[in-house]
């Protein structure tokens, strides 16, 4: 590869290494954190920790982590996993969140955010295996019996993507920017105001004050038992790798 050409991938690869805040949470026999957020249960939703293979579920690429289960309560008001994002200005460009999730059976709706800690939820996965919202849906990856990296993209100047083990599914059409504003300081995972809810598995929580692109999400992939790496970690290595088959092509 030329020394031209290697600069010129790198270049187009600098964006998506803007400086953002990025929390990720994981679920090893209690819930720990890196990052500046946090995640704990919230209003009484009954949880318990074990092994991939302890819970009887289908396995994971990767290998049999320990996961958090969780109970979708009928009457859901007020009850989920509540995460505080403790960064300063999320809406400013935008947000991402990516979850590692399992459902042994999906419901006509099934609430997977709820951003205002109180009224309908703000993302609904479907028993057709789709997402959306507010009669936007769309895709038939969302399936029961399977692990999947479900992730939403925010970005207030161009709307809501959503995405199932690194592919487009849905970018929602009625966006309307006020209900995924997040300046409250947290949001609820897995509730909703009257019960469209269901019990479920939990590996990986991740949260990041920008929008991902699409191709930094292709790359994650689908869910896995390795840690969910920051994006930018992986386009710097794909630089590290450039700069080696140029230096290579010289010797």
């Amino acid at each position: 590869m030329k020394p031209i050409l290697a600069l010129t991938c790198i270049a187009l690869l600098t964006p998506a290494l803007a400086s953002a805040a990025a929390t990720s949470v994981n679920f090893a026999g209690s819930i720990s954190s890196s990052g500046p957020g946090s995640l704990s249960v919230f209003g009484g939703m009954p949880t318990s920790f074990n092994t991939i293979s302890g819970f009887g579920l289908a396995a994971m690429a990767g290998g049999d982590r320990q996961v958090l289960s969780f109970s979708g309560i009928a009457t859901a008001n007020g009850s989920g996993l509540q995460f505080t994002h403790a960064t300063p200005s999320p809406n400013t460009t935008g947000y991402t969140v990516m979850m590692d999730i399992y459902y042994s059976a999906v419901p006509n709706y099934v609430s997977l955010l709820q951003l205002d800690n109180a009224t309908d939820g703000d993302l609904f996965g479907r028993g057709s295996g789709a997402l959306g919202i507010n009669g936007d849906y769309s895709g038939t990856s969302f399936t029961a019996g399977a692990w999947h990296r479900v992730v939403a993209t925010v970005d207030m100047a161009f709307g809501l993507n959503l995405y199932v083990d690194g592919n487009l599914e849905n970018s929602v059409a009625s966006f309307n920017p006020a209900r995924f504003d997040i300046s409250d300081p947290s949001f609820l995972v897995f509730a909703d105001e009257d019960g469209e809810t269901a019990d479920g598995y939990i590996s990986q929580f991740h949260f990041s004050d920008r929008a991902y692109s699409g191709a930094e999400i292709g790359a994650l992939g689908g869910a896995h038992a390795a840690a969910i790496p920051e994006p930018s970690g992986l386009l710097l290595s794909a630089g590290a790798a450039l700069g080696l088959l140029t230096r290579r092509r010289r010797a």
